[in-house]
């Protein structure tokens, strides 16, 4: 027992090499908005957060036919855990974040232009600093052997820099870096924690190690309603602690959506959230796109018909509903968006008061993110004529909106 629980206690290093899934391509499951229960029998390999406390999934807790220390990776390959300690304190002093407490800004108000996304098992994107991007989401975290344990998802990387040591240069440079639970690589813990408090610690377990400005769940209502209440009170009680140390802890979601906006059971987890007591900051929407006119239709399509049921779960004013959403879309290929696409999609953001922007899958190129991440220049509005377009029913003429 006592090997065991000393191996929980440990770290495993993360490389920045390229991996078997490109750096925040989710897979096409997602893209056609399957389920998580779905997409987690991918059987993506997990490696470990900073160290659990101890006891957790130690012996009968952990999955069956699962080894201690052995990780499966995507190809069903099975690799012993990477030899590199790194103690919690260390993490503690490697991601600390050296400026003083900051005020929670408004839920009103956005907190970023654009969200880079990193994967923790990927490569690094140095396109995203270049342009100017210094807020990003780093995924995925999801449940590991036995249920109630933080793990990174992806294929495991040999040597190179743990994700701390990634987290440390991006604050270094200025930049902001929030964990996003749950994926398409596996479970989010909600769905397999079945204590609440076991849940509550892992949470709690993450935001003490990596000490964020925020966390992101890109997870929705199709675990169940039980997972929803479980995590609802969990992440209610986070902020409460977090608000109690002088530090808030925001929150956003990040769920797919269609055409005809959000799927119901994830309507109703983001109006069970904020029933808890959950202040949710935003919600982003991941809309799949493909090259084309239709793909920006599709985008503003989406976003309109998001808008209303964003505002009634969050219980706030439809005209105010806009800086509370995030737009989202999931690139099949690099040319899905072009420098054009993008300015009207920045264009887009201005006009409606959008909260943010971000991309996923494949990547676009750097002019693409300079125009998504840069500022509007004040007094200056939307580019006339850079709206999203909308198609007339039974026409072929595009018109902007």
């Amino acid at each position: 027992m006592r090997n065991v629980v000393a191996s929980q206690l440990r770290v495993v290093s993360v490389d920045s090499a390229r991996h078997s899934r490109e750096a925040g391509r989710p897979p096409r499951s997602l893209v056609l908005l399957a389920s998580t229960a779905l997409v987690a029998s991918t059987g993506a390999a997990v490696w470990a957060l900073p160290p659990a406390p101890p006891g957790w999934n130690a012996g009968p807790g952990m999955m069956p036919g699962a080894t201690p220390g052995v990780t499966a990776t995507p190809t069903g390959e099975r690799t012993p855990a990477s030899p590199v300690p790194e103690t919690l304190v260390a993490a503690r002093q490697t991601v600390a974040s050296p400026a003083p407490p900051t005020a929670d800004p408004p839920a009103h108000e956005p907190a970023t232009l654009y969200r880079g996304f990193l994967d923790a098992a990927g490569e690094p994107r140095p396109e995203l600093l270049r342009a100017g991007v210094r807020s990003f989401t780093m995924g995925h975290i999801v449940a590991g052997p036995g249920g109630c344990a933080p793990h990174w998802a992806g294929a495991r990387p040999r040597g190179g820099d743990s994700v701390a040591a990634r987290i440390e240069r991006l604050r270094g440079d200025g930049g902001e870096v929030w964990p996003t639970f749950g994926g398409p690589y596996g479970q989010e813990l909600a769905a397999t924690c079945e204590n609440p408090a076991r849940l509550l610690s892992a949470y709690r377990h993450v935001v003490t190690a990596l000490d964020p400005p925020g966390v992101d769940f890109e997870a929705g209502g199709s675990a169940g309603p039980a997972a929803v209440g479980r995590r609802a009170a969990a992440v209610a009680r986070l902020q409460r602690e977090a608000r109690a140390r002088g530090r808030p802890l925001r929150i956003t979601f990040t769920l797919p959506a269609s055409r005809h906006g959000l799927e119901p059971a994830d309507q109703d987890m983001l109006r069970a959230a904020r029933e808890e007591g959950v202040e949710i900051e935003s919600v982003g929407l991941l809309v799949p796109v493909a090259s084309g006119v239709s793909n920006l239709h599709d985008l503003a399509v989406a976003a309109r018909a998001a808008r209303l049921q964003i505002a009634a779960a969050l219980d706030v004013p439809p005209d105010r509903a806009w800086r509370r959403m995030g737009l989202v879309p999931v690139l099949s290929g690099a040319g899905d968006l072009g420098p054009g696409e993008a300015g009207r999609l920045a264009a887009y953001r201005a006009r409606n008061g959008l909260g943010w922007l971000s991309l996923r899958g494949a990547k676009p190129a750097d002019d693409v993110l300079r125009i998504l991440a840069r500022p509007p220049v004040p007094g200056t509005g939307a580019d006339p004529g850079a709206a999203l377009p909308e198609v007339t029913p039974g026409a072929n003429p595009v018109r902007p909106r």
